[in-house]
């Protein structure tokens, strides 16, 4: 289709063809005009006569002007809404082809913001932008569709691709099998290379004639399209996959893998505890750093970590892993609350006590814990002392106030036992955990079958309903 790409086109084609005989008719009404006057002004004897009748002669100009000028207009519109009219068609067709072009994309790389089915009515113009604009989108997801020659010139195999069984491509690997370029062996039938002689499973047994005259048996495997495009990879019959082989290889370097990580982690904890225990006697001589209280602390919770992370779980727990199973019989089931704002330290943690079939939830700051402690009651809450914005005692005065007060309005008596977790464990911070309501403390670093001794130990009957 030609497209008029000259800037006078619009001109030519919509104002012109009405324009020139209006300037005729004007150009008619001009010269009936002076004729008139021409041949009534050397009759006219009074200055008065004469004043009326270039009166009348120029309200008949500005009549007939008027009336050229509206029906100039008139002509304008009818033609631009039949031009619009026709540009509509355009318009669809460019939309049909928007919507073809989206079809190809594949899910992941089609643009939500295209709607090519609700372009907002407007101007021309408006319509066309939403359309060019649409256009522009799709384009550039275009440049991210997969690449399919790159593809195959990134495989290590022998590969090439067909479409009608004649070859219209192929990589590196391919061309050296057959001992050619890709040039000469390009619109090759399919027939003249490959003779199958089985297939199954997608994967054909078939014999190569490459350019020496040899043959070579190989599997192939064939992946077609709508389109009759063929990919097809080669390897050696001798290079089948063994899948069972492969699993217990994957196996063995696993096991492999874990050995030598857990030897990591005990060598990184036999350097680390070393270390630890000076900075915690540093501590104790000196007193902590001023605005550095929860350093113990974090140190504390690497070595506790570290610890974890070198021990199996398994033995960690005293048990086969996956063996704790929750028991529907006993009386109460424990629901446990961990507050700690280190994110590792309070998974780990959770993971244990799960795994020993407790109830357990996590808060990663005071707030948060006394936010749950109003939703549900907790038989026992691990308290770590030092966070950022409300402290571990700080949180335990709210929540034996709000104990208090529940007891007094409505006579339930129901207790929370609250365990500090802390690296200070000197006899002033032991008072100090006594005074904002702590029952007890478990010092940094422990392990985590000690969270579980813990809980055991203040809640007996509860720790064998979840046995």
């Amino acid at each position: 289709m030609r497209v008029e790409t000259r800037p006078d086109s619009l001109w030519r084609r919509l104002i012109w063809p009405v324009l020139w005989p209006l300037l005729l008719a004007e150009a008619s009404l001009v010269t009936l005009c002076a004729v008139a006057w021409f041949t009534i002004w050397p009759a006219s004897l009074s200055v008065q006569n004469t004043s009326l009748a270039l009166t009348v002669l120029l309200l008949v100009l500005l009549v007939g002007t008027g009336l050229i000028v509206s029906i100039f207009l008139v002509m304008i519109r009818h033609r631009l809404q039949r031009w619009e009219t026709h540009l509509s068609v355009p318009y669809e067709r460019l939309e049909r082809l928007l919507r073809e072009v989206q079809k190809e994309l594949p899910n992941w790389l089609k643009p939500k913001r295209v709607r090519l089915g609700a372009v907002p009515a407007g101007s021309p113009v408006t319509r066309l932008e939403s359309l060019l604009d649409s256009l522009d989108t799709l384009l550039s997801r275009l440049t991210e569709r997969p690449q399919l020659e790159q593809m195959l010139a990134g495989l290590s195999v022998p590969a090439f691709m067909m479409r009608n069984d004649v070859l219209v491509d192929a990589n590196t690997a391919f061309e050296q099998l057959m001992g050619c370029s890709k040039s000469d062996i390009k619109g090759l039938s399919a027939q003249c290379m490959l003779r199958c002689e089985a297939s199954s499973a997608g994967w054909a047994k078939v014999r190569l004639h490459d350019s020496k005259g040899g043959w070579h048996g190989l599997r192939m495997l064939s992946l077609r399209d709508h389109h009759d495009h063929e990919l097809c990879m080669l390897e050696p019959l001798d290079s089948a996959p063994d899948y069972a082989g492969q699993l217990v290889q994957a196996r063995d370097r696993a096991r492999e893998d874990s050995r030598l990580k857990s030897t990591y982690m005990t060598l990184l904890q036999r350097e680390l505890e070393p270390m630890i225990q000076e900075l915690n006697q540093y501590f104790s001589d000196a007193g902590a750093p001023p605005g550095q209280e929860s350093l113990r602390e974090r140190l504390a919770d690497i070595t506790a970590l570290v610890t974890s992370l070198s021990e199996p779980m398994a033995e960690l727990l005293g048990q086969p892993a996956g063996s704790a199973e929750k028991n529907d019989k006993g009386p109460h089931w424990p629901k446990v609350l961990v507050v700690d704002d280190g994110p590792v330290n309070s998974m780990l943690a959770r993971n244990v006590l799960e795994a020993e079939g407790f109830d357990v939830d996590v808060a990663e700051s005071g707030e948060e814990a006394l936010k749950l402690a109003a939703e549900r009651f907790y038989d026992l809450v691990f308290m770590d002392i030092y966070m950022p914005s409300l402290d571990g005692l700080e949180t335990s005065r709210r929540w034996r106030a709000r104990e208090t007060l529940r007891e007094t309005e409505s006579g339930e008596s129901e207790r929370s036992v609250l365990i500090a977790l802390t690296a200070n464990a000197s006899e002033a911070d032991c008072k100090n955990f006594k005074s904002a309501g702590m029952d007890d403390y478990l010092a940094k670093p422990y392990r985590p079958q000690a969270l579980v001794k813990m809980i055991r130990r203040w809640l007996p009957e509860l720790g064998r309903a979840s046995g």
